[in-house]
């Protein structure tokens, strides 16, 4: 684990099952920042576990940042497709 003060613990929740082929395969049933809580999920049997990763303190912010270039990106998008029905006139 890294022990950087500009980065936190997130725990991916996970649970196997039986797909429908019979198969046993895990499937991702939540995300927390909470140890405890991902040791509670860990708990009540064998087929739950979690997974530990590193992220930045400001994931927040970079989502945020993420949802504004995609905004841009289909705004941008749209605009193209109006300057071509324009020209097509």
């Amino acid at each position: 684990m890294m022990d950087n003060a500009n980065f936190t613990s997130a725990y991916l929740l996970t649970s196997l099952f039986f797909d429908s082929k019979g198969n046993i395969t895990s499937r991702n049933v939540g995300v927390t920042f909470s140890l405890h809580e991902a040791e509670r999920h860990k708990g009540p049997g064998v087929e739950n576990e979690y997974e530990t990763f590193q992220i930045g303190l400001n994931w927040q912010e970079h989502a945020a940042t993420t949802e504004l270039v995609f905004a841009m990106r289909e705004f941008c998008g749209m605009v193209k497709e109006l300057q071509q029905d324009a020209e097509l006139r």
